[in-house]
């Protein structure tokens, strides 16, 4: 038996914002967690054929964890309940409590705060699911198991690692800890209106895609009809993890190697960067300034207000039955130096405290597995984090769209290979508190990239030797 508690249903899209995510310059982040439940029927079949044919499912082998332990053991596991979550788990976890004989319980979790003080007095939960901040500093301050061990026996196969995006499993790496796995991945690509670009007689985004050619593509997508922008060419968002992939396009870092104590947005490849992207607001009045545009990025390119715009895949499940127009998904222009995108850091980790480790840590890998991924992506349209599972879930999404079908959802999956996570800095409410209000100047208020950054970074990276030396000195 699986028990599960009843969990926060937030199937809007204010209410999946409800996560926290913080933007910027106060534009809207849209939390990754949004969609509808999806063909389930499907794979409940699936799942129940491999059950009755006893094929085992995760990499988990019927009984054997069960088998070491004379009494039962019942695990905890928290996540965060998005749409469909009990329908889904109602299908995977008696999946694995039937190979292992290992009781499930699942416990939502809508804070980070509210886990953290369970770590603190050692009653969460034996597996833990969250994402960005939070799940580093609880892997670096050891509140994580560390999966290294397991990875070098080979209870979590180097073939697992294989199948993750590779910048998204070293995200999950604090001083040389392993400290999660991949939840899902959701990387950032072009959304465009192929209806517009056909109007304007422009060919379709592609692997050619430029910054430059792209920005001669969004002005002539911009139209004016009395003085009034009717449709704008491009919406552009700011923020922190968005703001990271054009630095690294263009060769620069946000800090070097894996110290996170010096910000490197004021060097000329991350000016350059700021400053090219502010442009398309603030010279070639391409995208809008805040006070221009209230639906934000998925209103208004449902709506055709907007013809192109970045987003991450996990804004399909509102984008595809949404839009009226022929949909169209490509890479991210190519910047001067390289590729990149971003890769989110939802992940699972199993709390240092739990009394059955060696259990939990097969669990985490069932819930990481290839069924898992399925799972997701059929209830709740999330992508894939494993790679071989990434084809069924485009192909699936495509069947039930059909104003999707030239859309090329692939590109997510093939963005893996150079998809990187959002900088997480020594202390990040110092960066937020910063480079929010330096990220407005430049972008709402049209000042110099340069300037700004050389007069804001110095006094972060103070504050960021500040708070490791007190965290240091607090140790002692």
């Amino acid at each position: 038996m699986v028990t599960t508690t009843r969990s926060m249903r937030m199937g809007t899209e204010n209410g999946v914002a409800a996560r926290g995510r913080r933007l910027a310059g106060g534009r809207r982040v849209l939390g990754h967690g949004s969609g509808r439940a999806l063909l389930g029927v499907a794979m409940a079949g699936a799942l129940g054929a491999a059950l009755a044919t006893g094929v085992a499912l995760g990499g988990v082998v019927p009984g054997r964890v069960a088998a070491a332990t004379a009494a039962p053991i019942t695990l905890r596991f928290s996540e965060y309940p998005r749409p469909a979550e009990d329908e889904m788990l109602k299908v995977l976890l008696p999946a694995f409590e039937k190979q292992t004989g290992i009781h499930v319980v699942y416990e939502p979790v809508t804070d980070a705060t509210s886990m953290t003080t369970k770590m603190v007095a050692g009653t969460a939960p034996d597996v833990v699911c969250w994402w960005g901040e939070d799940l580093y500093f609880w892997g670096l301050q050891g509140m994580l198991v560390d999966l290294n061990p397991y990875i070098a026996n080979g209870t979590i196969p180097a073939s697992d690692l294989e199948d993750f995006a590779p910048g998204q499993i070293h995200g999950f790496r604090a001083a040389g800890r392993q400290y999660a796995l991949p939840q899902y991945l959701g990387t950032v690509a072009m959304y465009y209106n192929r209806d517009a670009f056909d109007t304007a007689g422009l060919p379709e985004l592609g692997q050619q895609t430029t910054w430059q050619s792209f920005l001669d593509v969004a002005r002539k997508l911009t139209i004016r009809q009395d003085n009034k922008v009717t449709q704008w060419g491009f919406y552009l968002y700011y923020e922190l993890d968005r703001v990271a992939y054009w630095v690294r396009q263009n060769g620069g870092q946000l800090y070097p190697g894996d110290d996170r104590t010096t910000c490197l947005l004021d060097q000329p490849a991350a000016t350059e960067a700021l400053q090219f992207w502010a442009d398309l607001i603030n010279k070639y009045h391409v995208a809008p300034h805040l006070a221009e545009f209230n639906l934000g990025l998925r209103d208004g390119f449902a709506q055709g207000k907007v013809a192109t715009a970045a987003d991450g895949s996990w804004s399909l499940a509102f984008m595809m039955p949404s839009v009226k127009f022929r949909l169209g998904i490509a890479e991210l222009p190519a910047g001067p130096v390289a590729r990149s995108t971003l890769a989110n850091m939802d992940g699972y980790g199993v709390y240092s405290g739990t009394k059955h480790e060696k259990e939990a840590v097969e669990l985490l890998k069932f819930l990481v597995s290839p069924l898992a991924n399925q799972l997701r992506a059929e209830y709740q349209a999330l992508q894939p984090a494993r790679g071989s599972v990434a084809k069924q879930w485009a192909d699936r999404l495509l069947e039930k769209y059909p104003n999707a079908r030239g859309a090329q959802l692939m590109v997510f999956a093939a963005s893996a290979r150079y998809a990187a996570p959002g900088p997480i800095y020594a202390d990040p409410k110092a960066a937020q508190a910063l480079l929010n209000p330096a990220f407005s100047r430049i972008f709402e208020q049209g000042q110099s990239a340069e300037v700004v950054m050389k007069s804001v970074v110095p006094t972060l990276n103070a504050r960021l030797r500040q708070a490791v030396a007190a965290k240091a000195g607090g140790q002692k």
